[in-house]
């Protein structure tokens, strides 16, 4: 947890690096990730444990394309909505 907060506190003070330094700290960043790459997750997807079979989502021929559908019109609902 607390690395979570630090990394939140760095990426606020980012925000009041001036513009002409941030290529320093891009290639700075980028060297210390370069002596320690990144480790590839190879665990398996977590499952729900069929909590959703049986429910007629098995119905739905291109569920990707129909969530995808979903997100947008809602999406338009709440930026036409009047306040």
């Amino acid at each position: 947890m607390k690395q979570a907060i630090r990394i939140q506190e760095i990426l606020r003070d980012l925000g009041d690096i001036p513009s002409e330094k941030l290529e320093q700290i891009e290639l700075y960043i980028k060297a210390i990730l370069s002596e320690n790459p990144k480790k590839k997750k190879t665990e398996e997807p977590k499952t729900l444990g069929g909590i959703w079979e049986n429910k007629g989502f098995e119905k739905i021929v291109d569920i990707e394309n129909e969530i995808k559908m979903l997100r947008k019109e809602i999406g338009d609902q709440l930026l036409n909505r009047k306040l």
